[in-house]
């Protein structure tokens, strides 16, 4: 009895663990790449801004516009988030969460519990790397690349990225 539910609990672990890797976005939440900036505040269905893009990625600026939602709660942890369109046909492409406010008293357990919260959303990632003081852990799926960037202490952030490749086929 006691080998049976063993084995039972290992499958079902497993079949978590194929579901939550073999899972892909196109997008961010509800917003798919490709949306305008009017589509994507529709389906948002949050309060968003107009980010300044002067104030926001500096001159000169190769995006066409940001959205903003100043204040996001991903798994107890607080993001600004920037929803990124093309310059000139102004679509979705990119979308960047930068958290708010890190503990720095309690070192790593941000990026430790972000990590651990995309890996079981989206399974292993595919590339770990350490570049100049920061970790960039890497999740490449079939339509958007997912990248969480930290230096363990008081920096992180996680991009979704609709992968360029995606984007030749849809052209």
């Amino acid at each position: 009895m006691k080998q049976t539910i063993l084995a039972s609990l290992a499958f079902s672990t497993l079949a978590y663990t194929a579901i939550a890797g073999s899972s892909d976005i196109s997008g961010w939440q509800a917003a798919k790449w490709g949306m305008t900036p009017d589509e994507v505040q529709k389906v948002l269905g949050q309060r968003v801004s107009l980010a300044d893009l002067t104030k926001v990625c500096g001159e000169p600026c190769n995006e066409g516009a940001a959205l903003q939602l100043d204040d996001y709660d991903l798994n107890d942890q607080h993001f600004v988030v920037r929803l990124w369109f093309t310059k000139p046909d102004m679509h979705l492409h990119i979308v960047s969460m930068y958290a708010q406010q890190l503990d720095k008293s309690n070192d790593n357990e941000s990026f430790t519990k972000t990590k651990s919260f995309l890996e079981n959303t989206y399974g292993s990632p595919q590339s770990v790397a350490l570049k100049r003081g920061y970790f960039i852990v890497t999740w490449t799926l079939s339509a958007t690349t997912i990248n969480l960037y930290s230096n363990t202490t008081n920096e992180l952030a996680i991009v979704y990225e609709e992968r360029a490749d995606e984007k030749a086929e849809k052209q």
